[in-house]
């Protein structure tokens, strides 16, 4: 159901939250439209475009257009990549799945993509089929929360015993029926259980981020999983946050990066270290807010009003072994994989 920002206003503590002044947005349907592309779907994108005659090694990256990939757009548009002597084509697909597919066709050298994706495939397979190239994006406070309307009778954590949460129906994997089938998910019931939770009555009902803030704000769902930019989104619509779904244990969780074949890196020495002295310079100025506040707009269809007021997480400058077997021990003890993974094995070095 289409959100009608006439009927839906700013609540203060929102407003306090995001420091925005208090005026309308011009319709929070428009704002469904533009933060849906922020989170995959295809379209012109501007950063495909790179120049035939450079002369330099060519590396394609396959992505869902995303906060998360925001220092490969900087890198790119900066001339980072460039500088360190690669020539670096974005290539849009609409879920990390069809990306994992394009990467082992050979239509692509990276993926970039949410790791949940990456380690359940790794568990299901007998053999490494991908590697981590580099950690792209990581968990901060505000990235993913546990939401409710203040008339909502959920007050606390356990106020979700036996009832329905909303979650986001992306980056989505198979998973065993009681089992969490999302990183993010995944997170979440790691914190609900250390609030003592029974996570056996606590059913979760993927669908859209646009569709989970419209049950929440109509009544049909008391409490919801969501990311940015749609966390911005239900604070619009008058939302508050529950808790935060990556803090205690999974604070600052690795959530998505890049990945390749274990065949493409064997003889690309150069190219692997350019692409990650691209990333990791784009990464040093992403540690400031306006860097990535400006190129946003440029491919996740959020305007230069919208872009400052959205939480991001972290971009790593390097890629750490041990914060990356967090996120697949997280799986493991969730049960959302069958087996542990050993992460160091899975690293292009």
């Amino acid at each position: 159901m289409r959100l009608s920002s006439a009927r839906i206003e700013q609540s203060p503590r929102t407003r306090s939250r995001l420091g925005a002044p208090s005026r309308r947005i011009r319709s929070l349907a428009f704002v469904v439209v533009s933060l849906a592309a922020a989170t995959g779907i295809s379209g012109c994108n501007p950063f495909s475009q790179a120049s035939a005659s450079s002369g330099q090694p060519v590396i394609k990256v396959g992505v869902v257009p995303g906060i998360d990939n925001a220092t490969l757009y900087l890198a790119q548009k900066r001339g980072y990549f460039s500088n360190a002597g690669v020539d670096v084509r974005i290539v849009d697909y609409p879920s990390v799945q069809a990306e994992l597919h394009a990467l082992s066709a050979g239509q692509v050298d990276v993926a970039a993509g949410d790791y949940g994706n990456l380690f359940a495939s790794r568990a299901a397979l007998q053999k490494t089929a991908y590697k981590i190239l580099a950690d792209g994006y990581d968990a901060a406070p505000g990235v993913v929360e546990l939401m409710t309307m203040p008339n909502s009778p959920v007050k606390t954590p356990a106020d979700l015993a036996n009832r329905f949460i909303g979650a986001p129906n992306t980056d989505l994997v198979p998973a065993p029926p009681s089992a969490p089938n999302s990183l993010v998910i995944a997170s979440a019931t790691s914190v609900l259980r250390s609030y003592q939770v029974n996570m056996s009555g606590v059913t979760w009902k993927n669908i859209s981020e646009q569709q989970e803030i419209s049950e929440l704000v109509h009544g049909q769902l008391h409490a919801v999983l969501l990311t940015q930019p749609y966390i911005y989104q239900a604070q619009l619509a008058g939302a508050v946050e529950l808790l935060d779904a990556c803090s205690g244990a999974t604070a600052g969780i690795p959530l998505s990066g890049y990945f390749t074949s274990t065949s493409w890196p064997r003889d690309k020495a150069t190219e692997v270290a350019a692409f990650r002295a691209g990333l990791t310079q784009a990464a040093a100025q992403a540690s400031m807010p306006g860097p990535v506040q400006k190129v946003l707009p440029h491919y996740a269809k959020l305007s230069k009003q919208e872009a400052p007021l959205i939480t991001t997480g972290v971009y790593p400058l390097s890629t750490v072994t041990g914060n990356l077997q967090r996120t697949a021990d997280l799986l493991w003890s969730t049960g959302m994989i069958s087996r542990q993974l050993n992460v160091a094995t899975m690293i292009v070095h």
